[in-house]
């Protein structure tokens, strides 16, 4: 029903001309062509009523109260299919209809009493036949191959009843309301069919052709104005009926806003008579009101809200229903066409919007009021003067053209969908065009036009789509012949679960019936999906969602895999294919299995196996195997690489290496894929043979982290033939293999080592230093050779061996060994170590010339001999002369090398060598007199502070205890010893032999302190000569004289007293080891 072809966007006020080539033609069938409609004669006369009521002979009509048509039921098991149905996806089918009744020979007036016409509607009514099992025609799916672009609308021809009609007559004219189509016929027959075209009811108001159907706006009545003369209007739920004869052709009708709601039951008519009648119902009967007349035909009238409009040939004028006041006229446009060639069409949107469709052109009028913004009532310029509607002089209204669109073809008809205008295009032939106003033109003349087209047209002008109708017949059909109703129906949208408002339009022929329904966005994914737009399909899908799919019935992973097998197997895009998998495919692991499983077959498996998942989905083992086995037998890196990625649990590690052992040869590729099979099998051990194989640099990571050392002891060659050639050296200074050996020793042995790296001395030398760094009693056994590898490789490291590891090696074959290389200062110090200095020194003085080294040697044996040998060697020798004074010390008399000097021996440097060695004396000197200078100091101060401390006081009082008894040291008539570390005991606490027993003095006076107890009791002991102790006796008049001299004597006699006793307490063993504590304390020290 619906072709597409590619449509040019024109500009704002016009539509893009071109030509209108339909792609392809519907199946034409025999359809009876229209009847001849009948000459208009005489001038407009007032309409006078056909029927008379009995009791009102006055009225002008009569109210036929009794039923016009009854409904005939349905047949039993009749099929009501769903209107769903798109016509994209099926075929043109022809179905039989059921006979029907002649509608000529009906009678003047339907009523339900007669038997043929109830006997024919049942017919027309019942349930198809069995062939007929589908009620809608559309073209062949395999056009839709042809489709440029997709179509704005699904057409689908509505049959059932409406195919037997048109089997036996031919429509003239149509209305639709929300649950009703009307059609009228050429024969004056009305029917009133459902939205699935079956018949509901029928009326026989006209003798001739019906001009225009309409529905009032509640969908309950349906008026008719016909070629005879008359306009009826009947109800479809009562038997209401109303008939009106205006004596003249009535071309078009319109029932006032909500006729079936309102008493007044108005309409307002036109036709060849000239006259605008407005009639509605009174009390008394109806009243009939002439609105306009005097400018020829009226052939379309519009009434919405409180505004009329009306066509004729000189233009478009608009009425106010309320005061039958003109608001304003619009004139037709220059050339104009005959309205009885292309009809004028009128459609008001919203409130006061009017859509004027006049042969060519689109003009959008608004109707504003006086008080609206001065914006608003600004006029368009240029049409002022045209529209008399825009002037400022007009009362309380005023028009304005917001709007004009041109186009390249005849508008058969117009329509509102949201925001577009839809065009019904009659594509007439270019010289028509140019010829329509001539009256002069018959129709017969004109050419043939090309196929219809439903064009949507968006606000701006530029035209949005074009959907190509493939009609019976379009070469016979003119303008008039095509119709175009629109109805807002409400459609259930399953992705957001409500309902939604839409505008759906009828469009008809003589012989057909179509219906156009905005296309949803299932119809848009499946015109995507017909064109193999599979891409475009899927994202639309991926942007409704999982549950918005799946609502409009799309099985998103079926299409995802649709799409695949296009590409891959048309487009021949494998790699394209593959890379979509992940969002295709999803986490469906069989879908991934089966296109894993073709590439495989087609041998494509480089492009999939980026793309081949490992988790979610995680596919089966056979499939990884299958991989893996093809890349054995393909692509060997490409192997060795996949499994290094690939987890190993995966796939099944056994098959795939007994395949690559069945292989007749293992190439390098295949010795790192075993290895990384045994990894991946946690078999390090096995791995490892391979990777030593292959100089693989991870082997010594391989060993330190799987503890691999029992496993290489043997293979220690292979390790260090490894390290060569890693290091790209036979002696690489940073070597791996011997770290690895120290640090495990306990694993790989020394003895078990050592053997095994004879063939490479270098790596000896690096493990020998290595274990020599860590412990030097590790290489104990292998001393001498180490010597030898340190004279052969690192020479620096030769004499600190030898002189810190001379009780291991041989002196012996160390010293072959450095005569071998010549080292002579190694040679020296090993003939020194031997006792063979006199040699060693003959080394240093004859190969060496090395004068500092010799008396440092000489020095270190501190051997006159020697001294007298260098001497000697030096006499005859001038440069040896200066060395031994510029180097002399202390150790020898500079005289001793002076004196032997011959006489005339020239000696280079002589003088500021003895001057160097006279000032080195002088230093020597000057430092012995400052340090005995500083002793002195120093002696002279440690004895004023041991004087010091001597004469320094003790503290002691009666709380001081014994440091030997603890007991108070004023305790009881005894001596106490005060030490000068601050420490006191009783003197018979430490010497007990040197404290005399005598009696106690029974007379003391109390008074008597301890210490002069003491020493009366003891001066006689203390005393070798008593008479010398013993007091003067002096006259009583000698006592003043000599009080002095008294008490000197006493102070004497008690210093002697004290040094004797002094002298006494110092021959007991007390005296010699001071404090018992702290004589305790040196010991405890001493022996820690």
């Amino acid at each position: 029903m619906v072709q597409r072809k590619r449509s040019k966007r024109g500009k704002k006020g016009t539509a893009a001309p071109r030509e209108s080539t339909p792609i392809c033609e519907a199946q034409a069938h025999d359809v009876p062509s229209p009847a001849p409609r009948p000459a208009e004669a005489g001038q407009a006369a007032k309409a006078e009523p056909t029927d008379v009521a009995p009791n009102e002979a006055d009225a002008d009509v009569s109210d036929v109260n009794e039923p016009a048509a009854e409904d005939a039921p349905h047949a039993a098991g009749a099929h009501n299919p769903s209107s769903d149905e798109r016509s994209l996806s099926q075929e043109h089918t022809a179905s039989d209809s059921h006979p029907a009744s002649d509608s000529h020979d009906a009678p003047d007036s339907y009523r339900a009493a007669d038997p043929m016409l109830s006997e024919t509607h049942s017919e027309l009514r019942g349930a198809p036949s069995d062939t007929n099992d589908t009620r809608s025609e559309s073209i062949p799916s395999d056009l839709s191959d042809s489709f440029d672009e997709e179509p704005m609308y699904n057409i689908t021809s509505i049959g059932w009843s409406a195919k037997d009609i048109f089997s036996k007559d031919s429509l003239s004219a149509v209305a639709v309301s929300q649950d009703h189509i009307a059609i009228g016929m050429y024969s004056g027959m009305i029917y009133v069919l459902n939205k699935d075209g079956l018949l509901q009811k029928g009326f026989q108001f006209h003798t001739a052709a019906v001009h225009r159907l309409v529905f009032d706006t509640t969908g309950t009545f349906v008026g008719s104005a016909g070629m005879d003369g008359l306009v009826a209007i009947a109800s479809l739920q009562t038997s209401e009926q109303y008939r009106f004869d205006f004596k003249r052709p009535v071309q078009t009708l319109a029932l006032e806003p909500q006729f079936g709601q309102r008493s007044s039951r108005a309409f307002v008519c036109g036709g060849m008579s000239g006259a605008l009648i407005h009639r509605e119902k009174r009390w008394f009967g109806h009243k009939e009101t002439v609105l306009h007349s005097g400018e020829g035909p009226i052939w379309a009238v519009a009434w919405h809200g409180r505004w009329i409009a009306w066509a004729n040939e000189r233009g478009v004028r608009i009425l106010d229903a309320q005061t039958h006041e003109l608001i304003t006229f619009i004139p037709a446009p220059e050339p104009s066409v005959r309205c009885e060639l292309a009809r004028c069409t009128l459609v008001w949107r919203a409130s006061a919007t009017l859509l004027i469709a006049q042969g060519q052109r689109i003009t959008v009028a608004h109707v504003n009021t006086r008080d609206a913004p001065a914006e608003m009532m600004q006029n368009v310029s240029g049409l002022s003067t045209l529209v008399p509607g825009l002037s400022s002089t007009s009362p309380s209204f005023y028009v304005e053209i917001t709007d004009i669109f041109q186009l390249d073809s005849l508008v058969a008809g117009l329509a509102l969908d949201g925001e577009h205008l839809v065009a019904l295009a009659y594509l007439a032939h270019e010289d028509d065009l140019e010829r329509l106003h001539d009256e002069s033109v018959a129709t017969a003349m004109l050419h043939p036009p090309d196929v219809p087209e439903l064009r949507t047209i968006n606000r701006h002008g530029e035209e949005v789509g074009s959907d190509v109708l493939s009609v019976l017949d379009s070469a016979r059909l003119r303008c008039n012949d095509y119709h175009l109703c629109p109805v807002v129906e409400e459609r259930q949208n399953p992705v957001r679960r409500r309902k939604e408002p839409h505008t759906v339009l009828y469009l008809a022929t003589p012989s057909q019936l179509f219906v156009a329904r905005p296309r949803t966005e299932r119809d848009h994914i499946d015109w995507l999906l017909e064109r193999r737009e599979y891409r475009e399909a899927l994202e639309r899908l991926e942007a409704l969602g999982s549950e918005g799919a799946h609502a409009l019935g799309f099985d998103t992973s079926a299409i995802g895999r649709e799409y695949l097998l296009y590409l891959v197997d048309e487009c021949d895009d494998y790699r394209g294919a593959a890379a979509l998998f992940p969002l295709l495919l999803r986490t469906d692991a069989n879908a991934w299995e089966e296109m894993v499983f073709l590439y495989l077959e087609r041998n494509q498996l480089a492009a999939v196996l980026p793309e081949i998942p490992t988790q979610d989905p995680e596919l089966s083992e056979v499939a990884y195997d299958m991989v893996l086995v093809h890349l054995l037998h393909t692509d060997e890196a490409k192997l060795l690489d996949t499994l290094r990625k690939w987890p190993a649990h995966l796939y099944s590690r056994q098959a795939v290496v007994a395949a690559i052992h069945d292989r007749p040869t293992s190439s390098a590729t295949l010795l790192a894929c075993l290895a990384e099979l045994y990894l991946a099998g946690r078999q390090p051990g096995k791995a490892l043979s391979y990777l030593v194989q292959l100089r693989d640099p991870a082997v010594f990571d391989l060993i330190r982290e799987h503890n691999l050392f029992t496993d290489v002891q043997d293979k220690l060659g292979s390790l260090v033939e490894l390290d060569q050639d890693l290091a790209g050296t036979p002696r690489p200074e940073a070597s791996v293999v011997a770290p690895l050996l120290v640090d495990h020793l306990h694993s790989i042995p020394i003895d078990r080592a050592m053997p095994q790296l004879k063939p490479y001395p270098w790596y000896q030398y690096l493990y020998l230093n290595a274990l020599f760094e860590r412990d030097p009693q590790l290489i104990t056994h292998y001393a001498n050779l180490l010597v030898s590898l340190y004279a052969e490789y690192h020479y620096a490291k030769l004499m600190p061996f030898l002189r810190t590891m001379s009780y291991v090696y041989s002196f012996e074959k160390a010293y072959r060994i450095c005569e071998k290389h010549d080292y002579v200062p190694e040679m020296v110090f090993l003939l020194g170590r031997t006792g063979d200095v006199r040699g060693a020194l003959n080394l240093i003085i004859e190969r060496l010339h090395d004068v500092t080294m010799a008396v440092d040697f000489v020095k270190q044996q501190d051997d006159d001999e020697l001294w007298d040998r260098l001497l000697l060697y030096s006499q005859d020798k001038p440069a040896f002369i200066r060395g031994l004074l510029e180097h002399v010390g202390g150790e020898i008399d500079p005289v001793r090398i002076i004196r032997p000097i011959r006489e005339g021996l020239a000696i280079e440097g002589l003088k500021p060598a003895v001057i160097k060695i006279l000032h080195t004396i002088h230093l020597q000197h000057s430092l012995l007199q400052g340090c005995s200078q500083v002793q002195t100091q120093a002696a002279r101060d440690l004895s004023v502070q041991h004087q010091d401390a001597l004469r320094a006081a003790r503290y002691c009082d009666a709380n001081t205890k014994c440091v030997v008894c603890d007991e108070p040291m004023l305790h009881g008539a005894q001596p106490v010893v005060l030490f000068f570390c601050w420490h006191s005991a009783h003197l018979a606490c430490v010497a007990p032999q040197a404290v005399r027993r005598a009696p106690a003095l029974p007379f003391a006076s109390a008074l008597e302190t301890t210490t002069a107890a003491d020493a009366r009791e003891s001066e006689a002991w203390l005393s070798e000569d008593p008479s010398e102790d013993a007091p003067l006796q002096l006259a009583a008049g000698q006592q003043q004289p000599f009080a002095a001299t008294i008490a000197a004597q006493s102070r004497a006699r008690a210093q002697r007293h004290a040094m004797f006793r002094a002298k006494q307490l110092s021959l007991l063993p007390f005296a010699r080891t001071g404090c018992p504590v702290c004589a305790e304390n040196r010991a405890y020290c001493l022996e820690a």
